[in-house]
């Protein structure tokens, strides 16, 4: 059997319309170089799409045309790199899949290792900006409940205090293994008044020792976040 009947069989196995990489394809672990130059061959004769570099799907007719990739495949594309975590969904998009606010954005924002860019899929703006931290699978939850933090004065349809009563209760539902992911992260890469909430959130659940950040802070610094509740615990925080 040829070396394009091959990958010809290994590609019908995957699904219309979801991407898949070179290291995707089982002949390419044995002859890349091959399967590249197969791949090329494909594409030019319409049996296989290229979304990006180094980014195919399979081709299927709907009944309003050809079926391109969902959005969700889109976004998934620009999350992984060699089947790695390599970025996240923050920003409107999280804090709406958190339950802290009703809207939904217009712009996706994937935060990545990466420069800022921006890419417009037609249906679909997607922003990359920078991470704070390391991006990983194992670092994905405190990641995004520290971003949320870090953005709590500019989550729409909610005080900060209604967000921080929302986050509380995430907090809550976390083990001891990852609280103490949440207070490394925060000390190690994000803002004071990122880590001044973080460790009122701490001592309000009382989940948690908030020493570390607490022993981090500039007493003399103040944080106006709009906070107008738990007035002993916010002034030990310099929280306003």
């Amino acid at each position: 059997m040829s070396i394009t009947s091959i990958v010809q069989n290994e590609i019908a196995h995957f699904e219309p319309g979801k991407l898949f990489t070179y290291r995707d394809i089982p002949t390419y672990r044995l002859s890349p170089d091959s399967t590249i130059k197969t791949m090329g061959k494909l594409v030019k004769a319409g049996e296989v799409r290229r979304f990006s570099k180094g980014n195919f799907y399979r081709p299927k007719q709907g009944i309003f045309g050809e079926l391109r990739p969902s959005d969700s495949e889109k976004i998934k594309n620009l999350l992984y790199k060699n089947g790695k975590l390599a970025g996240y969904v923050t920003g409107l998009s999280l804090y709406n899949r958190l339950g802290l606010t009703t809207q939904v954005p217009g712009t996706v924002t994937i935060a990545t290792e990466k420069a800022r860019q921006v890419k417009n899929f037609g249906n679909m703006v997607v922003r990359m900006v920078p991470a704070r931290a390391p991006v990983s699978a194992k670092n994905l939850p405190a990641l995004e409940f520290l971003d949320a933090l870090a953005d709590i004065r500019f989550i729409p349809d909610a005080t900060p205090s209604e967000s921080l009563r929302k986050l509380m209760v995430i907090l809550q539902a976390r083990d001891r293994v990852a609280l103490k992911k949440l207070i490394e992260l925060a000390l190690d890469y994000y803002a004071p008044s990122t880590k001044a909430l973080l460790g009122l959130a701490l001592d309000i659940t009382g989940v948690a020792d908030s020493l570390r950040l607490y022993e981090s802070m500039n007493v003399t610094t103040r944080y106006k976040i709009g906070i107008d509740e738990w007035p002993l615990a916010t002034k030990k925080w310099n929280i306003e």
